[in-house]
């Protein structure tokens, strides 16, 4: 090497006027610790130095032999011989590699020596871990873990030495507190070889090593099982084909462009969202071999309150295996687990019933080949905008899938003989599937009457509408309690200005004619009209101009006359 070259690496920019009569003092020295006697020597060459030394005469070559010696070793199978090299190689170490010696070549030679040992204790601990020597392994690695908290390797065999050491869910907590980190201070997520131990971990398919201090017989981690929670499918859905085809669609472009397929689901109280998304859900389990959960979130149901998502997630996870002692407290910590669960999997997730975007976003799927169905009576616009979904509106069936439904629910021959008293009950109906279910409910057990007297009844003077379609047996399915539940989502405004909307006398109207009758700004009567539409209890058809169901009039109308506001409401909200 040049004089110049070690004044460099030895000072680097910073070479005082003496550096290189301070170099040649160096070599004098090591000439003097060297002895004539030695094989190694330092000779004088153009311009510079060279050391002549024998190689198992330097430790870091006796290092670096004994390493390759473990190496083969391991790849032949002898893990306990690997492990007792690597011992050997590790103890070669004192300390800190050239400790104390200054210079830009040190620092260097310093960060390169100080990988070679780190990757020789990986080396060591994964042949320990390997020999299923689980808790002698987790001790070593936790205190490595420490000095080097973003050393993903490490925290790989932690969580596996963690996991065959009886520790599950200590290993989940040191790949949670690695994953924060990696975000934090390098912005990036963990790698796929770190995700899929955790996942492993999590459903129970991690494979380990027989450990030495264990019996043969010792249990191993219960082996995964595909859940399979979607309710009971329908015979037929009748008039859905084009919203069918949508999701399929999604599905398959999800697929192509590996991406999660996520579908939110809109429409008035008794629309068959639930249905719909049930039927759909069946048809799409043979795509997702890996499970099907389903949740009903109670956004609108009889219960007082939606369902907390760290209780669905707790179910969740349960249902793919995780024990109950090792599921985190947090939601936020729950979402994490069962994403990255999800991760490597193909699973349909039905959410039900939702109240909003924040009680679903820890729900969803995260990676591709997954996807998520969820069903609303509210507009869920933040889902649409944040996660890309794709959402459909279910309307009110059209006159002849409406009377399709009535005959196969009642038999083509008996809807057959009365095609107009048919076509009155689908009017009465407002050609909601749900209040037509009632009925043909209702028909099915009185075959001897006449469907033309069935609707007699229902128009029958001092009959009110909904009436015909209730059902004392279960709540869900009564037309005027399925409304009722839409109604308690809207604020007091909007509450008003919807039972006043029961005095327009068609079912169309348009935003100027609610302006006036409220004595208030056609704008103003725009975004209260806007949360209706949110609620799906009317629909805007044009710009500035608005429809709704005959049934949900009807239940209007209801509240107004119940008065709980008392007359001249519109000038009120």
């Amino acid at each position: 090497m040049s004089l110049s070259k070690l004044v460099e690496d030895v000072w680097g920019d910073e070479a005082p006027p003496s550096a290189i009569g301070s170099v040649r003092t160096y070599v004098y020295r090591l000439r003097q610790a060297l002895g004539e006697q030695s094989d190694s020597f330092v000779h004088l060459v153009d311009g510079g130095y060279r050391l002549h030394i024998q190689p198992d005469a330097l430790d870091l070559n006796r290092f670096k032999e004994t390493a390759a010696r473990a190496r083969q070793a391991r790849s032949s199978g002898d893990l306990r011989s690997a492990a007792r090299l690597l011992t050997e190689g590790l103890e070669m170490w004192k300390g800190v590699a050239l400790a104390g010696v200054p210079g830009p070549f040190a620092d260097q030679q310093r960060s390169v020596l100080g990988e070679l040992r780190l990757a020789c204790a990986e080396e060591q601990l994964a042949c320990e871990v390997e020999r299923g020597r689980y808790a002698e392994a987790a001790a070593e690695l936790s205190a490595l873990l420490v000095e080097h908290p973003l050393r993903e390797r490490v925290c790989g065999l932690l969580m596996t030495a963690l996991y065959g050491a009886g520790r599950q869910s200590e290993a989940l907590t040191i790949f949670h507190t690695t994953s924060h980190l990696l975000r934090q201070r390098l912005g990036v997520s963990p790698s796929p070889e770190l995700q899929q131990v955790h996942e492993r971990i999590l459903s129970g398919r991690l494979e380990l090593a027989q450990s030495i201090d264990l019996p043969k017989s010792a249990p191993r981690a219960p082996s995964p099982h595909a859940p399979a929670q979607l309710p009971a499918a329908l015979p037929s859905l009748v008039g859905r084909e084009r919203e069918q085809e949508q999701v399929e669609r999604l599905v398959a472009d999800a697929q192509a462009s590996s991406s999660v397929a996520i579908c939110t689901i809109g429409g008035l109280a008794g629309v068959g969202k639930t249905a719909f998304a049930t039927t759909v859900a069946h048809r799409l389990a043979d795509r997702f071999p890996d499970g099907q959960l389903f949740a009903d979130l109670q956004g609108a149901g009889p219960e007082a309150e939606p369902r907390d998502p760290a209780l669905v997630l707790e179910d969740f996870l349960q249902s793919l295996g995780v024990r109950p002692g090792d599921l985190p407290e947090t939601t936020q910590a729950r979402g994490l687990m069962f994403r990255g669960l999800l991760a490597n999997r193909r699973v349909l997730v039905v959410l039900d019933n939702a109240w909003n975007t924040d009680q679903v976003k820890h729900l969803l799927p995260g990676g591709p080949g997954s996807m998520a169905l969820v069903t609303s009576r509210m507009q869920l616009h933040a889902l649409v905008a944040a996660f890309q979904a794709l959402p459909l509106t279910l309307m009110p069936l059209s006159q002849a899938d409406a009377r399709s439904l009535l005959a196969r629910r009642l038999g083509a021959a008996r809807a057959a003989a009365e095609p107009e008293a048919v076509d009155r009950i689908v009017r009465l109906a407002g050609q909601l599937p749900l209040a037509l279910a009632n009925v043909a409910a209702r028909a099915a057990y009185r075959p001897q009457l006449r469907l033309a007297s069935l609707a007699d009844e229902y128009e029958a003077p001092g009959h009110c509408t909904l009436d015909a379609f209730a059902s004392e047996e279960d709540q869900t399915l009564d037309v005027r309690a399925s409304l009722a539940r839409s109604y308690r989502l809207l604020d007091t405004e909007t509450a008003a200005l919807f039972r006043d909307l029961s005095g327009c006398p068609d079912p169309l109207f348009a935003a100027s004619r609610v302006a006036d009758l409220a004595g208030r700004s056609e704008c103003r009567a725009r975004k209260v009209l806007s949360r209706l539409v949110r609620a799906h209890l009317v629909s805007e058809v044009g710009p500035g101009r608005y429809s709704w169901n005959r049934l949900v009039a009807a239940y209007a109308a209801e509240q107004a006359r119940n008065g709980l506001l008392g007359k001249g409401e519109l000038t009120g909200w």
